[in-house]
Order: structure tokens, then C-alpha cells, then sequence
């Protein structure tokens, strides 16, 4: 019995410092943003709210409260587009840039689609289609401080 227990041991150490050694070594290829704290900080918010919003969306279609999917996806739509600092529009790619308003308008036609139909597969291939504009923008570009 003892034995088994060193090999089992064995086993999860080997694992778990292939895992280690596996992830130290790998190469992050994504493009680095080099902004200052503050920057990065107002990115990375906005960036969480589309996140805070993309749960409220699933949550309130799975609920049936379609109000509610409303409310978060306006929230981060349209209304939230602002205008940046040409210091910090200066800093990021125009990809980047570009990637920015387009999650805006999706947000935007969650919102108007939960306001009119309220087709909740709709909802959710719209948010599905959304995602994918994040999941590109996070394998490509990595923030980084000044």
C-alpha cells in the first residue's frame, strides 16, 4: 500500500512540474500595449464591465428577464462609447481601436433586440458573436505598464 502511495505522489509531482515547466517556458506572442497605470487601468475597467454585462445578459435571458438583459447591454453599448485621450489613442494599435466601437454596437443590438423581440437565441448568438471580438483582442494584445 505504501508503495502505491509513492508512485501516486510520484505521479501528481511529475504532472504538476510539467505543468510548471511547460507554461515558464512558453512564449506569450501576443502584441504588448505599453500604457501608464491609469491607462491601463481605465482599459482593463471597461474592459471588466463588458464582462459584468456579458453575465447579466446570460443571467436574465436564462431567467426570461429579458428587462434586465436590456438594461446590462445598454449599459455598455452605445452610451458608454466615449471619446479617449489622444494620449492614450496614440498608444493603441488601430485594431485595437477599432475592435473597441464594434463591442459597443454589438452591446448596442443585444439591447435593441431584448427592447423589440426579445428572442432570447437570438440574444445569445449575438452574444456569442460578441465573445469572439474579446477572445481576438485577448490573444492578440497584452497591457503592459510604462
Amino acid at each position: 500500500m505504501r508503495h502505491n502511495t509513492y508512485i501516486g505522489f510520484f505521479l501528481i509531482y511529475s504532472l504538476l512540474t510539467g505543468l510548471w515547466v511547460s507554461n515558464v517556458q512558453a512564449e506569450d506572442k501576443r502584441t504588448t500595449i505599453w500604457l501608464s497605470e491609469t491607462e491601463r487601468n481605465t482599459v482593463l475597467e471597461e474592459m471588466r464591465q463588458f464582462l459584468v454585462a456579458s453575465q447579466a445578459i446570460l443571467q436574465g435571458t436564462l431567467d426570461e428577464d429579458i428587462d434586465k438583459v436590456e438594461t446590462a447591454a445598454r449599459e455598455v453599448g452605445l452610451k458608454q462609447l466615449r471619446g479617449m485621450s489622444a494620449e492614450l489613442s496614440a498608444k493603441l494599435p488601430q485594431e485595437f481601436k477599432a475592435w473597441g466601437p464594434q463591442v459597443h454596437q454589438e452591446f448596442e443590438e443585444i439591447a435593441n433586440e431584448a427592447a423589440t423581440l426579445g428572442d432570447a437565441n437570438e440574444i445569445l448568438n449575438r452574444l456569442a458573436k460578441l465573445q469572439t471580438l474579446c477572445i481576438q483582442c485577448h490573444a492578440t494584445y497584452r497591457l503592459e505598464r510604462d
